[in-house]
């Protein structure tokens, strides 16, 4: 099969991650495959390094413009054109909307969109939220098949009407990760964050492994260490990720006076490597759809506090995987990640629950397996 991979952007997101892993995946598997991508980021590099062949679409991005859109199609149509592809596999939004557009008037035989998590369900005016509605639905209308990742992402599109036989469940799927000794990666993290190894040492750290956007709810997560901090001195947080929110992040932690706790550590190439490190992992999220860095956490062992939102649920079994939260309550949240600190046994047994379901549920093989045969479908 030809097979085409369309996403908006190049960085190593986690739809970023996921076109890797199907575009790899599907290579080795010896079908013909091409990624067109906006700009020139980690996703693009890595792809490269695996062989495969990748267009940049250079007016593809996050950013609404009609002008930059009308570019785009034009390139992601004159892609398709020439290498006639017989499925186009779309990921995010604006992606999704071109691609599956230009799919239809090309007569591409089999068109797929996978939905990372709905934009709609974003903190955004009425109207935006209105607007991206109904542009998700002409998205599932002009393709052939939209994949949903979490099973409450199905249950809202099954909402929308004469798409409901288009809908297919197919969740995100990992390999374990290798990861770094305990050790080792303690000392790797001290001096990256400037502090001596032995004072690391005797730390309760607490991870987070995000893009800082605003959707990863990390103001929240600032808010909660100023009462962990308080109650639990001996602990720290790392956050791992760039993103938008650097500078804000930087000022905030100033402003509460946390800087001998909170730590943005930037960018960490195959920052799971690193999740040995943490005692307790913590993702704020006011948005998500089925997040990976959860997955690693688990095959890590990790007890895990998140937000009950998106595919999180059904990946965390509240107070016996993890602890779930509500999203925006920065109260609740540092509740929880106080209990987790203050029960190093249930940190332990949630840490176990949460490794046997990941390795269960969520296999790389059993993702590729239902995307290929997807493929297949005549």
């Amino acid at each position: 099969m030809k097979i085409l991979y369309i996403i908006t952007k190049s960085n190593w997101g986690g739809a970023g991650r996921h076109v890797f892993d199907l575009a790899t995946a599907m290579k080795d598997k010896g079908h013909d495959v091409w990624v067109a991508l906006g700009g020139n980021g980690l996703l693009k590099e890595k792809l490269g390094a695996a062989g495969i062949y990748t267009f940049s679409i250079a007016a593809l991005g996050r950013d609404i413009s009609i002008g930059k859109e009308a570019g785009s199609f034009k390139e992601i149509y004159s892609v398709m054109k020439s290498k006639k592809p017989d499925i186009i596999h779309l990921h995010s939004p604006k992606a999704a909307g071109l691609g599956s557009l230009a799919g239809r008037l090309l007569g591409v035989k089999q068109i797929i969109v996978t939905v990372h998590g709905w934009t709609f369900n974003e903190s955004r005016p009425w109207y935006e939220r209105l607007s991206i509605t109904f542009f998700s639905w002409l998205t599932m209308l002009f393709s052939h098949t939209t994949v949903l990742i979490s099973e409450h992402d199905l249950r809202q599109a099954a909402y929308f009407p004469f798409v409901k036989n288009k809908l297919k469940l197919i969740p995100l799927g990992i390999r374990p990760p290798t990861f770094l000794s305990v050790e080792g990666v303690k000392q790797v993290l001290a001096k990256h964050i400037g502090m001596d190894v032995a004072e690391f040492g005797k730390k309760t750290v607490i991870g987070v492994i995000a893009e800082l956007h605003p959707n990863k709810g990390l103001g929240y997560m600032l808010e909660a260490m100023r009462t962990v901090a308080e109650q639990h001195p001996l602990s720290i947080c790392i956050i791992v990720g760039v993103g938008e929110l650097s500078a804000s992040l930087h000022i905030k932690i100033q402003e509460y006076k946390l800087d001998q706790h909170v730590f943005l550590a930037g960018y960490l190439d195959n920052a799971a490597e690193y999740l040995k490190a943490f005692h307790v992992f913590v993702l704020p999220s006011i948005k998500e759809g089925l997040p990976y860095t959860i997955l690693e956490a688990g095959s890590a062992s990790l007890p895990v506090v998140a937000t009950s939102v998106g595919g999180i649920p059904e990946i965390i079994d509240d107070m016996k995987s993890g602890i779930l939260v509500q999203p925006k309550n920065s109260r609740e949240l540092g509740h929880a990640i106080s209990f987790m600190i203050e029960h190093p046994e249930e940190r332990k047994k949630y840490g176990a629950a949460l490794k046997e379901k990941v390795a269960t549920k969520f296999s790389l093989d059993r993702m590729i397996w239902l995307v290929e045969g997807l493929y297949s479908k005549k």
